[in-house]
């Protein structure tokens, strides 16, 4: 069923060009900014200028969060504005089969594989779209499973796609390498995760994100050209794996673990990016008519493949990628442009991934309809900063594999300063109070019983709701319980 798009030009000046830029894997800390955390713990070494400068003329909000802690289920929310649990598209999608492991006494969720499909939801670019706007994809998409029309982004709402299919990382970061897989003699067939679409590039040395950050000024600049406003979903491959240095930039990250050195290259990579991008907007005379989106599409990865100690990469917040804990889930979030107040930072209000599509429409003028998500346009452009009101719940009902604070099937609610997280294995709830323990290193819930009933109420209701799949016990084959105990220890 396809749900629908409400849509209502609003406009008073010209509407605004719009432009997100969805990062691959960054993490909250990956970044020069510190959002709030003061001083920064960790990621001193990055430089990312072209940020700093966006957040110096618009809105950095501080608490900001994915829909989901991996990229498929997220990149859809923005896409739709459901939560995941809706649409069953709950972790990366591949080709169709189950991409996550099995897990000690569960029979884990029957997901939507095959992730996001045409037609089943209305999507934001439709939308822009509808309102006259030229829509465009840029980099990783990841929306739905290889061999399916959803994985191609012409067929969910997009006028141009450049590198963009099923693939969720890179074969390679190198132009010399071909964005590709090494080839066995005679070998023709294309490997999953090649990027497409960058033949003009292929055989020369140049990074992956200088390509695509080339395409998409050249794709600004035609814009301009035919006065055609623009809506730009710009997503960067890096900063996921594989972790291959940008050599060009190493000799700025001497001294450090090589692992991070080459991570750190990545990210300023994805920073040139944004600054060639806003260096096509001002030369094309669109920078002051362009509102600029920067996030990620879930948190940082830390388990594995970093240098340096695992799991501490994004704190204060513990663990990272795929984890229940606030590593898995806060992401950068940065607004500028038209209309967008400057200069500000968002400390009380948290947002997520579900409510961009409501937010950016709002922004430029439209309404859409997000089921589970809601507009946030009023606030960036009065720079009014007040409590969110309401629940979010995340549902993550897989296994990851690996070791790692939080890397286990889950269900999590955040309402005001409380997060509860209910761990499907081991059949435990937890409750922290993220104001006065961001690091989720102090579980309340034994000692606020109340509360943590309040938000475990939140949470059923939300997932019933939404008719979300719960695991099932595989010796009794059915739904785990998500009843908290009334009094004592909430660990047992």
């Amino acid at each position: 069923m396809i749900l629908a798009a409400s849509l209502m030009l609003t406009w008073v000046a010209a509407p605004p060009n719009v432009v997100l830029i969805l990062v691959d894997d960054l993490g909250w800390q990956d970044t020069s900014l510190s959002f709030g955390v003061n001083p920064k713990v960790v990621g001193r070494h990055f430089r990312t200028p072209n940020l700093e400068a966006l957040a110096k003329r618009g809105v950095q909000v501080n608490q900001a969060y994915s829909a989901s802690p991996v990229c498929t289920p997220s990149r859809v929310a923005i896409l739709t504005g459901q939560n995941p649990a809706r649409n069953k598209i709950t972790t990366w999608v591949h080709s169709g089969q189950e991409t996550e492991s099995p897990y000690p006494g569960l029979d884990l969720s029957r997901w939507n594989t095959k992730g996001f499909q045409p037609g089943d939801a209305a999507t934001l670019p439709d939308a822009f779209r509808s309102a006259g706007y030229r829509t465009i994809q840029i980099g990783k998409a990841h929306f739905g499973a290889a061999g399916t029309p959803g994985a191609n982004p012409l067929n969910l709402g997009f006028d141009r796609s450049i590198a963009g299919n099923a693939a969720g990382h890179p074969s390679s970061y190198y132009g010399l390498e071909n964005f590709a897989a090494p080839r066995k003699p005679g070998e023709t067939t294309a490997k999953h995760n090649d990027v497409p679409g960058l033949e003009a590039y292929h055989g020369k040395d140049v990074f992956l994100e200088e390509a695509l950050a080339s395409e998409a000024s050249r794709e600004i600049e035609q814009a301009a050209k035919d006065r055609k406003l623009f809506f730009l979903w710009y997503s960067p491959y890096a900063v996921h794996t594989p972790i291959q240095p940008n050599k060009k930039l190493l000799k700025n990250y001497r001294g450090i673990n090589d692992h991070e050195a080459a991570y750190a290259t990545l990210v300023e990579s994805v920073d040139r990016g944004l600054g060639t991008l806003v260096q096509a907007l001002k030369k094309s005379g669109q920078l002051e008519n362009t509102i600029i989106v920067f996030t990620s599409d879930n948190g940082g990865l830390s388990a594995s493949a970093r240098g340096g100690y695992p799991n501490l990469h994004n704190l204060p917040p513990r663990s990272g990628k795929g984890s229940a804990y606030e590593g898995g889930t806060r992401v950068p979030l940065v607004f500028a442009g038209p209309g967008v107040a400057s200069g500000r930072s968002f400390n009380r209000l948290w947002m997520t991934s579900t409510d961009l599509p409501a937010t950016l429409a709002g922004l430029a003028g439209l309404k859409f309809s997000a089921v589970d998500g809601r507009s946030f346009s009023a606030n960036l452009q009065s720079g009014e900063d007040r409590d969110r009101t309401g629940a979010f719940v995340w549902h993550f009902p897989h296994y990851r594999g690996g070791g790692g604070p939080g890397l286990e099937p889950f269900s999590s609610v955040r309402l005001g300063d409380f997060k509860a997280i209910f761990f499907y294995g081991a059949r435990r709830w937890e409750l922290y109070n993220l104001k006065n323990d961001l690091g989720e290193t102090n579980d309340v819930g034994w000692r606020q019983s109340a509360k943590l009933r309040d938000l475990a109420g939140w949470m059923d209701v939300s997932l019933r709701e939404m008719s979300a799949q719960i695991p099932l016990g595989a010796t009794t084959g059915k739904p785990v319980s998500l009843e908290p105990p009334s009094t004592g220890d909430t660990n047992k």
